[in-house]
């Protein structure tokens, strides 16, 4: 798997869309009394989910690189990994839906959207082939009890 843009620089780029979407079309749809406090909540659930995802894989002594998922030496299946197969995508996904809310613009919403499908289709899938070659059964198994988002 060659992965020329790494995860956390995908996101940088979908927040640049969606506040570059917020500044051509200034119309707020979104405005509501703890709408950045909701935001700033989003943003901690994110960094936690994603804190707890590498910690998993610190204790587990194996990369957290996702331009290099064949370099996985154990699969990590404990913590934040009991809920969801990809907690760190999670993690961004969650800073994505809080940025969006404290942007307060709709037209912001479908670029979260868009990051799901991208992210699914050109990051976790073929980390998913990967990681099926690697740990086969046991990673089949894994599938089969946890979902990949949530």
């Amino acid at each position: 798997m060659k992965l020329k843009v790494p995860p956390a620089i995908q996101l940088l780029i979908f927040m640049f869309i969606m506040w570059s979407i917020a500044k051509v079309s200034d119309v707020k749809h979104l405005d509501f009394e703890y709408q950045k406090n909701v935001s700033r909540v989003l943003f901690g659930i994110g960094i936690a989910v994603g804190a707890l995802a590498m910690n998993a894989f610190w204790k587990a002594k194996t990369t957290v690189d996702p331009s290099n998922p064949e370099k996985a030496s154990k699969l990590v299946v404990v913590s934040i990994y009991r809920v969801t197969r990809n907690p760190m995508y999670l993690g961004m996904l969650c800073i994505l839906i809080g940025f969006g809310i404290r942007l307060g613009n709709f037209y912001t919403f479908p670029i979260v959207l868009l990051f799901i499908w991208y992210i699914t289709t050109f990051q976790i899938k073929p980390e998913e082939e990967v990681l099926r070659q690697l740990f086969g059964e046991e990673y089949e198994e894994y599938c089969k009890k946890v979902r990949r988002w949530i």
